[in-house]
């Protein structure tokens, strides 16, 4: 019986028969996250984000963080507002 099982939880998807290899792609890949994640922190802090409303106005550790942990979300989230506070179209928090 734990054989069926095992041979339909593969079938779904669930255990993968064999461990997923390790290719180029999947290197280029986390390096491209993890260097982007690093411009993202130098590049807020440049610009100052945390003097603007915005869901990620956080201090450059912390966007570099968000970007390492949910890259997919917060990088494009980044560029987007990094794009209007240099078209100046970016609301200043108050002070």
């Amino acid at each position: 019986m734990s054989e069926f099982l095992n041979n339909s939880l593969t079938l779904l998807g669930q255990i993968p028969s064999e461990p997923t290899p390790f290719t180029p792609v999947v290197l280029l890949f986390q390096i491209f996250i993890l260097l982007s994640s690093i411009w993202v922190g130098i590049d807020s802090s440049k610009i100052e984000l945390k003097k603007y409303k915005s869901g990620i106005s956080y201090g450059p550790i912390v966007i570099t963080i968000l970007c390492l942990a949910l890259w997919i979300v917060a990088f494009p989230w980044y560029l987007v507002v990094r794009a209007k506070i240099k078209d100046g179209k970016a609301e200043l928090k108050q002070a």
